[in-house]
């Protein structure tokens, strides 16, 4: 049903009075191709005229854009922007690549924002340099990303993964079938990834590992390589499907929340390795709580080949898009019985 007509087939916004305020976030990228007129007039990574730089102008009009898309697209509701952030470069060939990237704290998602500043940021270009040559093309202009609400919209499938293939023999029971938050804490940490991931799959050491519990209706990824530590389970899950963005999470984070997840999907960067938060103690990224892209997987793959076991070692090597924590034990690991005493809910 098109959400833009009522039940007397008549033109309405969406009402959203009911829906809860999320942190939202949306990209979109478009290019513009420039002839070889421009070239006299580009320095470094900026083409300037006597009309002024050119990208610079180009983010400014594309952010009044983003802020007024609701002046110009009926039905847009007036979403408080909260940060619009562009990136514009120039390669050999002279074809310019925008991305424009939309975030706020409202009821509904800000996709329009960032392709109207997306657009607008690309007319502005074909404006200031259309004195040089009419023979400038705006290209394609799609959606690269959306994060928030209802559902989250990557430029590859995206999936959720559970690492509950371990042994757990320092606590000397499954961690993944402890009980949190009223129910076996794999299951809620698959339910929670289930609110933004296109499908969720547990990481197992066989087949049948969670056959008669709460676990058993859960999809599951058996480990090629079982009780070869976390990286098995992630080199399985980038076996079956390679070409995904996986937001791998371990069994033992009982705080993790919501918020932790989202704010790893609003800051996600698609040209990084992974994104993932910081061990405040040990200044290293928390590979076990992070969103890793999909052309990490040749990297991963031949770490365990090579018996690294440890996703921390492979991401120090690595560009990651790393994340502050305002709570660095929101992250704590609970691995042992005594751990566990003083978890508090």
């Amino acid at each position: 049903m098109l959400t833009h007509i009522d039940q007397n087939n008549q033109p309405t916004m969406v009402d959203v009075t009911h829906k809860k305020m999320t942190l939202r976030m949306a990209t979109a990228k478009t290019e513009v191709q420039l002839p070889q007129e421009v070239a006299p007039f580009l320095i470094g990574d900026e083409v300037i005229l006597s009309k002024g730089p050119v990208f610079q102008t180009a983010i400014i009009a594309g952010t009044m854009a983003a802020k007024k898309t609701y002046e110009t697209i009926p039905f847009c509701h007036q979403i408080p922007i909260e940060s619009c952030k562009f990136q514009i470069s120039i390669d050999e060939k002279f074809l310019v690549k925008i991305e424009c990237r939309v975030k706020t704290s409202f009821k509904t998602g800000v996709e329009m924002e960032a392709l109207n500043g997306a657009m607008t940021a690309a007319l502005t270009i074909y404006d200031m340099c259309k004195a040089l040559s009419h023979n400038i093309t705006i290209k394609e202009t799609r959606l690269m990303a959306k994060t928030g609400g209802k559902n989250t919209l990557l430029d590859r499938p995206f999936f959720g993964l559970v690492l509950t293939g371990g042994k757990s023999q320092r606590m000397g029971e499954p961690k993944a079938l402890i009980s949190y938050h009223g129910k076996a804490h794999g299951a809620y940490l698959a339910d929670l990834l289930a609110n933004y991931c296109e499908d969720v799959f547990l990481s197992t050491a066989e087949l049948d590992q969670w056959k008669g519990t709460e676990l058993e209706k859960y999809k599951n990824i058996v480990d090629l390589k079982p009780h070869q530590g976390p990286m098995a389970g992630m080199v399985s899950a980038f076996s079956k499907y390679p070409d995904a963005y996986w937001f791998v999470v371990a069994c033992d984070l009982p705080y993790l929340t919501t918020e932790h997840i989202e704010k790893i999907l609003s800051d996600y960067r698609p040209d990084a390795f992974a994104t993932a938060y910081e061990n405040v103690e040990g200044q290293f990224p928390e590979a076990l709580c992070a969103l890793y892209s999909p052309h990490s997987r040749d990297t991963i793959l031949k770490s365990l080949e090579n018996d690294i076991r440890c996703p921390v070692k492979v991401l120090k090597q690595q560009k990651v898009n790393i994340l502050k924590l305002e709570n660095p034990s929101s992250l704590a690991n609970i691995n042992t019985p005594d751990e566990r005493k003083h978890v508090h809910h």
